[in-house]
């Protein structure tokens, strides 16, 4: 028997190997640019094309149906269980805002047709928009056809916000108003209730005391749907100051509405009125130099007489040399004809 088919006596202990052992430890050796992109091999990070070809579809189908099947439960919801005449997401009390500039100041001149005829246009189409025929419903506040802005009369109008689904919890009653609320709103309330409002107080908080006017009145309509004209008030300045800044602060009283004194809009609103009109005065003429007023004055007081007017007076009283006869120019033809008619003539003689 050869020797090498000959198996030795005794106890031996058989290792077995198996070919994914044998296939690890040989990727283990590998070079890590191997790895990555092994050219022998055609693969790329362990895996051929194919392989990346199978694993990237099975991830698109599997996102595309479970996009599929959020996006039908998504609309489920939002057409068949939520109401559409109902807000979708909750949100807050209304806020405010005015026209014809959502800004806190508004300056114009009354006689600059260029200025007051944008903010006209503003309101109007401002008011064309609500189709409640509002142009008509504020025509008292219109009464020069730029609403206010060429005869001192300026109207701007506080908008409440819409919200959806807003059920406001008004004042109905004197004793029902906080002790925060401006004096003469108890009488309003008294005047317009007892129907439920949403009450709205101007006061002037800088500068002149223009007189302040609403219209249909100081409140909002309180309804849910709060539609229209039932969401703004006119407010006109009448008797503004010209030529000087007026600060008015607005507030609406519900008892769900807060008002936060550190934003606009948020259950009060302030804004500045700055009227500007040409007083057509002329700058007055300068005054005359001092010189001038001083010789009038002095030729006044002064008789012009002979004497004054010598020039031994000019002179403090010297005598002046006689003047050296005038030499004639014999390019001047005045002195020639002179000389002429001086010799020709015969010496007249008076007695």
């Amino acid at each position: 028997m050869p020797e090498d088919v000959m198996v030795p006596a005794g106890e031996y202990k058989l290792v077995k190997q198996f070919r994914r052992e044998q296939e690890k430890r040989r990727k283990k050796d590998l070079p890590w640019s191997k790895r990555i992109f092994d050219i022998d091999e055609h693969t790329l990070f362990g895996r051929t094309a194919w392989a990346w070809f199978r694993i990237v579809c099975f991830y698109l189908v599997l996102y595309s149906l479970i996009m599929l099947i959020v996006a039908f439960w998504i609309g489920i919801f939002m057409l068949a269980i939520i109401d559409p005449n109902k807000p979708r997401w909750l949100k807050g009390p209304p806020g405010l805002s005015m026209v014809p500039y959502n800004t806190s100041a508004i300056t114009y001149y009354t006689h600059l047709m260029g200025e007051v005829i944008p903010i006209a246009d503003g309101i109007d189409n401002f008011l064309n928009k609500l189709n409640d025929d509002a142009v008509e419903f504020f025509s008292e506040c219109n009464q020069d056809d730029m609403w206010g802005y060429v005869s001192a009369k300026p109207c701007v109008f506080i908008k409440l916000n819409k919200v959806i689904g807003f059920q406001p919890e008004t004042y109905d009653t004197q004793d029902d108003l906080p002790k925060e609320v401006p004096a003469g709103l108890d009488e309003t309330l008294r005047k317009y209730g007892p129907t439920p409002k949403i009450w709205i107080t101007c006061e002037v908080a800088r500068g002149p005391q223009p007189e302040i006017n609403f219209f249909p009145g100081p409140y909002y309509e309180a309804s849910e749907k709060m539609t229209g004209v039932q969401r703004v008030v006119a407010v006109q300045l009448s008797n503004m100051p010209p030529n000087s800044e007026v600060t008015i602060c607005c507030k609406v009283w519900a008892r769900n509405i807060p008002i936060d004194e550190k934003f606009q809009g948020k259950g009060q609103l302030k804004f500045s009125m700055h009227m500007l009109v040409d007083t057509g005065k002329k700058k007055a003429d300068p005054p005359a130099e001092h010189n001038s007023t001083t010789q009038e004055v002095v030729t006044a007081l002064v008789p012009t007489t002979q004497a004054t007017l010598s020039p031994e007076n000019r002179r403090g009283g010297l005598r002046m040399p006689p003047a050296p006869p005038r030499e004639d120019d014999p390019n001047d033809p005045n002195s020639k004809k002179l000389k002429n008619k001086i010799s020709t003539e015969a010496p007249s003689f008076i007695f």
